[in-house]
């Protein structure tokens, strides 16, 4: 990716050209994966152009019950949304530790009006989706946020009614206040999307089991976990090339107190062995097995436009890391194992010829681009006249 390409990409998300460095590697969504973090990390969380408020910019955004709903908009309205949390996604499909926080997603115009346009928010239209590729478009980011209220900050022991001076605070609709604590940043400037995840300073638990790595904006590159659980890590020093970054952008000062716990560019390292990336809060409770890529590249529905599976997750209750396995899209055939001979898929014309020994799969689950949102969150209209919304996002 040429410099010229990473300031087009820039552009289109509405990056400030003054974020941008002067000297950029090619890829750098893969190659410096914690430079283009920050980068997406200050593009997201400035000030927005609302009155009134201390929005970050995608508080802004359509969250999941805006998005997926009987009629949604058709195209995406910036406006100030008052803090609407609920409980963890994970809670829904699997026992953890419930905790208090509270959890939102958002996305932007590029991700919300992908998902609208498509039909994707209900059944019916997954069910028209089933069997084709979906495709989101490279400016569209997501974002997931874990909040918890001022009186219950973990790590936090100062005045409540000062929690704002350290951390981002908004509130709900009935004025109560909540702090910013954790969240996701991905985006789709690689096929596999981007993935990192940003802790407050002060979360007790932020490099618990695996550590964290920050090669661009931290002054300590690696933070090894401490051999005393939730015993915290305190600040995370910034380099002189992230503060720069920071001057240059206007946004909430608390901001400057969020660390980068890592980031995730494939699902195995090049010797095969499985890439890890978990957050204290967002994974707390399985964060030694929790691969955002992984868990993410699972998202699927059936043709009945219903969750393919219950998350990240296998039948006995382990996060799933590692490699893309095709049982979960593909019912495979019999005998032997898959990699006996090629599997080609049922129906598709091949180019050759299919070999004798190939073995033909046939289609139990379309991939929906890494976004859990859609299978989890659509709503069934399968009765036209009395749609209803999903058990896993009613609350949303």
């Amino acid at each position: 990716m040429k410099l010229t390409l990473l300031a087009g990409i820039c552009a289109s998300l509405g990056i400030v050209a003054s974020i941008a460095v002067a000297q950029t590697p090619s890829n750098p969504a893969l190659n410096t994966p914690d430079q283009v973090a920050w980068t997406l990390f200050l593009q997201v969380n400035a000030d927005a152009a609302t009155s009134g408020n201390n929005d970050a910019l995608f508080e802004t955004w359509p969250d999941d019950g805006e998005t997926f709903r009987a009629r949604p908009a058709p195209r995406f309205v910036a406006t100030h949304r008052a803090l609407r949390l609920s409980p963890r996604a994970l809670l829904a499909v699997h026992a953890l530790p419930p905790g208090s926080a509270g959890e939102e997603t958002h996305r932007n115009p590029a991700a919300y009006e992908f998902i609208v346009s498509n039909h994707l928010y209900s059944q019916r239209g997954l069910q028209q989706a089933f069997g084709t590729s979906l495709v989101f478009p490279v400016d569209a980011i997501e974002v997931k946020a874990n909040w918890y209220p001022v009186n219950g900050i973990p790590g936090y022991s100062g005045d409540p009614a000062k929690a704002y001076m350290t951390y981002h605070v908004a509130k709900t609709a009935d004025g109560q206040a909540y702090a910013l604590v954790s969240m996701h940043v991905i985006s789709k400037l690689v096929p596999n999307w981007t993935w990192a995840t940003f802790e407050h300073k002060d979360n007790p638990a932020r490099c618990d089991v695996l550590g964290c790595r920050d090669l661009f904006g931290a002054q300590s590159p690696y933070v090894p976990p401490n051999s005393t659980a939730n015993a915290g890590y305190g600040a995370c020093p910034q380099t002189g090339a992230l503060q720069k970054m920071f001057a240059s952008q206007k946004m909430d000062p608390a901001f400057t107190n969020y660390c980068l716990k890592g980031t995730q560019t494939d699902f195995t390292d090049a010797t095969g062995l499985a890439q890890r990336l978990g957050n204290s809060i967002i994974e707390e409770g399985f964060v030694g097995q929790s691969s955002c890529m992984t868990c993410h590249a699972r998202a699927a529905f059936d043709r009945f436009g219903k969750p393919a599976s219950q998350a990240g997750f296998d039948a006995a209750g382990n996060a799933l890391v590692g490699a893309v396995d095709p049982a979960w899209f593909w019912m495979l055939p019999n005998p032997g194992p898959p990699l006996a001979g090629p599997i080609t898929a049922g129906g598709q014309a091949q180019t050759p010829a299919i070999p004798t020994t190939s073995k033909i799969a046939s289609r139990i689950a379309t991939p929906a681009d890494f976004v859990w949102s859609i299978p989890f969150c659509a709503i069934d209209d399968t009765d036209a006249a009395h749609p209803q919304p999903s058990r896993f996002c009613a609350a949303k």
